[in-house]
């Protein structure tokens, strides 16, 4: 069966993806785990059709981490990391989508309000 590895592979993915957000980032990186809480943010959001993001989110992240004093190297895993989870939550909610409740999305919305405004300072 051709589709097996396929979906072996998105198992993994799957199962990796959860603890994934502490494994890259931890306390000596705290533009990693700002990052993780903004992929998880944003992928909920879009999921729940709670307020899209714009096209510059990340790039606007990574711009107000260099700002808040981080170095090239929290910065390239911030970005590594914002990647790699969206990634992931994006084939997450592919294979086994996760409905959003009407306060679920409310609250998400009002979170992406700041985030849309480049204001990223709630993470």
């Amino acid at each position: 069966m051709p589709g097996l590895p396929v979906l072996r592979a998105l198992a993994l993915v799957s199962a990796v993806a959860v603890p994934l957000g502490a494994c890259v980032s931890g306390p000596a990186n705290p533009s990693a785990g700002r990052a993780s809480e903004l992929a998880n943010l944003v992928s909920r959001s879009v999921a729940c059709r709670a307020g899209a993001p714009r096209a510059s989110t990340l790039e606007r992240f990574i711009a107000s981490e260099r700002a808040r004093g981080a170095t090239p190297e929290q910065l390239a895993s911030a970005r590594a990391t914002y990647v790699t989870i969206s990634e992931a939550e994006t084939i997450n909610h592919g294979i086994k989508p996760q409905a959003c409740d009407p306060e679920e999305r409310a609250t998400i919305k009002a979170k992406m309000v700041p985030i849309r405004a480049g204001d990223f300072s709630a993470l």
